[in-house]
């Protein structure tokens, strides 16, 4: 067998490894393109924030609902995360900001809904590396948040994320003593990460707790559970690992999936013990009761799935901000160190590029979008 090392050297042609290395490096990023964006364009303290994105540009919204949710003095802000190519029914008016998110710049479903926002309210922004998005932003005059271009959208998250946490920063979006606490959040973070980059680049799974936690999941199905304060952890470790390792993730919620899922392990016959991998994912300031919860549920479920079948995460950092990274952070890293087991490429993305390519084939304007002319159904 191969040495974690060798595949390193003989697979991550596209250099996966060195974005991860570096991630912390992109909060530094972060801060010059928040200087950047012309915050007179922007309408001061908004509380009604509507941000657009799909895959790895949508994941910078739910990170950033999460945050504000289950933060004091940001939780007044209502902050909703929307995929597609339509926009919500009722939520975005004059008072709304709508954020629209495309690494590319190029995203169809969020062009699409973007150009239905701009009929809607007259608070937009674009944040976005580039493409068709940059372009029509330039157009009509909209601030743009600029993100480096050269990296694979899921590979953007820190770069992505904390501008946009920035800007609403500076836009007086969080009350004082969030604002103050968010900032000292900040700081911890870059911090705990550029530590954890160290730890989680070593090619031992002895020594490396995510090389080991990939080696566990190789021929397993892993199914990642978190706390509701958890919830865009758990989406992004999904993603990564289908993204990235190639390798199907399921995943719920607690306490929703108590109410569904926990009575669904029984079959088929078998294939649970045989093949799942549970990971739960935990926060130290979870409601009591869903630390209750993930507690009974996990013990129900070892008839189905072993005790030694199971992971429990958690971080003890004093901010939110860094728990949730800290813990997305592991994450990018399994799904890394798994892709590399299986001789995947991290980087590669082919299906969805032949997808992409497909669609293609069809052209689809999304300037031309209006509430009266629906795109074209591209499920079929």
């Amino acid at each position: 067998m191969r040495s974690l090392q060798e595949l390193v050297t003989r697979i991550d042609h596209l250099q996966m490894l060195t974005i991860l290395l570096r991630f912390y490096k992109q909060i530094e990023t972060a801060y010059h393109a928040a200087d950047r964006v012309p915050l007179e364009l922007l309408p001061k303290r908004p509380q009604r924030i509507l941000i657009l994105g799909m895959g790895g540009s949508a994941i910078t919204g739910d990170i950033l609902r999460t945050y504000a949710a289950f933060t004091a003095g940001a939780d007044h802000v209502d902050i909703r995360v929307h995929r597609g190519y339509h926009l919500p029914p009722s939520f975005v008016d004059r008072n709304t900001l709508v954020i629209a998110s495309s690494y590319s710049g190029n995203t169809e479903e969020t062009l699409t809904s973007f150009e239905l926002a701009r009929l809607r309210t007259p608070h937009l922004a674009c944040l976005t590396s580039g493409g068709q998005l940059a372009v029509r932003a330039r157009e009509l005059g909209i601030p743009l948040i600029p993100i480096p271009a050269g990296f694979p959208p899921r590979g953007a998250l820190g770069f992505a994320f904390f501008a946009l946490l920035l800007v609403l920063l500076r836009l007086g979006t969080f009350r004082k003593p969030a604002r103050q606490l968010t900032e000292q959040a900040i700081e911890s973070t870059y911090q705990r990460l550029k530590e954890l980059s160290e730890l989680y680049s070593i090619p031992d799974e002895e020594q490396n707790p995510t090389a080991r936690l990939a080696s566990q999941l190789r021929a397993r199905l892993p199914v990642i559970y978190a706390s509701e304060r958890l919830e865009a952890v758990g989406l992004r470790w999904r993603q990564q690992i289908q993204e990235n390792a190639k390798h199907v993730a399921f995943g719920g919620v607690v306490p929703e999936m108590n109410h569904n899922e926990l009575n669904s392990w029984f079959f088929p016959a078998g294939f649970p013990s045989r093949t799942a991998w549970l990971i739960w994912l935990q926060d130290p300031d979870d409601h009591p009761r869903i630390r209750l919860r993930i507690e009974y549920g996990y013990r129900l479920l070892v008839p189905h799935v072993p005790l030694e079948s199971n992971t429990f995460l958690s971080t003890t950092e004093p901010f939110f901000l860094t728990r949730l990274f800290s813990l997305i952070y592991f994450g990018d890293w399994v799904s890394y160190w798994l892709a590399l087991l299986h001789r995947m490429e991290p980087m590669d993305t082919q299906v969805i590029e032949d997808l992409k390519r497909s669609l293609a084939s069809h052209p689809y304007d999304p300037t031309i979008a209006t509430p009266s002319a629906a795109p074209p159904d591209s499920s079929t």
